[in-house]
């Protein structure tokens, strides 16, 4: 079923927005990791702490530390619904070839560097004004071709993330790992 273009442009805002949230999400689930590092992974805490009942906090808070990492992550690949701000509800917004191409589009229009529509006057008389309106024309031609170039890569590189996200999805190991914190968690 074909999108009208509110439609396309409402999914691509919506989308546009979750995946900056989303974005924020990954960053802060890398500060835990990063931190998980040493205060999980690592004795260099640890070993800083004496046998006691603060040692007793540790271990729980050390365990929490771990536990949330694992939620965080599960959280960005958790199942598609429009309130919540993960990649599969990013991947479910944008995969369309409509949307697709206008964001490809998108994607050129950022670098025409305002040459499209360009239409040169040239004076035979002059031959400076010919050569600087050649010039300006041979330079937009190769913003032009950028721009096309930027709008394939746009394109190809949305269809590979896509695939990417839902081989994720659909590998056997993240339905084993979703089981298995389901029963652990």
């Amino acid at each position: 079923m074909a999108l009208d273009q509110g439609e396309i442009a409402e999914r691509i805002e919506l989308a546009k927005a979750k995946m900056k949230r989303v974005l924020g999400h990954f960053e802060y689930l890398l500060e835990l990791h990063a931190n998980n590092s040493f205060v999980v992974f690592s004795p260099e805490l640890s070993s800083q702490i004496p046998y006691s009942y603060a040692a007793n906090a540790f271990k729980v808070f050390r365990r929490s530390m771990y536990q949330i990492e694992i939620v965080r992550l599960c959280a960005i690949w958790d199942g598609v619904d429009a309130k919540k701000e993960n990649i599969p509800t990013v991947v479910k917004l944008i995969d369309d070839d409509q949307i697709i191409e206008m964001l490809a589009e998108e994607a050129r229009s950022r670098h025409m560097f305002g040459r499209e529509g360009f239409v040169s006057y040239i004076n035979p008389d002059n031959d400076a004004i010919i050569a600087a309106v050649m010039e300006q024309e041979r330079a937009a031609s190769i913003d032009l071709e950028y721009a096309d170039e930027q709008a394939s890569l746009a394109r190809t590189e949305l269809r590979q993330a896509i695939a990417e996200a839902r081989e994720v999805l659909g590998s056997p190991r993240e339905v084993r790992t979703r089981s298995f914190l389901a029963a652990v968690i």
